[in-house]
């Protein structure tokens, strides 16, 4: 009877199908999204606002809602969003730069007031988002599977 065709008793898949059945796609489109819409504007005017001593209107909006030292916290958050933006990208070390921006959007959450609805919307997706990136990683396609692919061992086939 015969049970198998080839040699091994499930088929190749295709390249491409690792990248959609993993988390991979939400981590390039949320740091696409992030660093288009929020933290390339932001390291540039924090740039602006420390070395051209440029007002920024972060700082001012963080000095409204509380935030101590308000002229450290926006550059820093600014900082933070833009290398979490690129490591999602790239899938550099996800797990610990979704903790985060976690982080980051639950102190976000704290300090953002009834006035700012949308922001605070803003901070729940993003925290979801990095949550459930958190828990199932930066997917098959990204440097942390470049980086731990060497290091596996490659499980025996068996011959019969």
């Amino acid at each position: 009877m015969l049970e198998h065709a080839s040699t091994s008793p499930r088929a190749a898949d295709h390249p491409l199908s690792s990248l959609i059945k993993t988390s991979a796609i939400l981590r390039i489109g949320t740091g696409i999204m992030l660093m288009s819409r929020h933290a390339w504007e932001g390291i540039w005017n924090a740039y602006q606002f420390l070395w051209k001593e440029q007002p920024w209107h972060w700082v001012v909006t963080f000095a409204e809602e509380g935030v101590p030292a308000p002229y450290l916290a926006a550059p820093f958050a600014a900082l933070l969003l833009f290398v979490v933006a690129l490591a999602f990208i790239v899938g550099f070390v996800t797990r610990l730069f979704a903790a985060m921006l976690l982080s980051l959007c639950c102190i976000a959450l704290l300090f953002a007031q009834n006035d700012y609805a949308a922001f605070s919307e803003l901070c729940g997706l993003y925290g979801l988002i990095s949550f459930t990136l958190l828990l199932f990683g930066s997917g098959a396609v990204s440097l942390d599977q470049l980086i731990t692919l060497g290091s596996r061992s490659k499980p025996a086939v068996p011959r019969y």
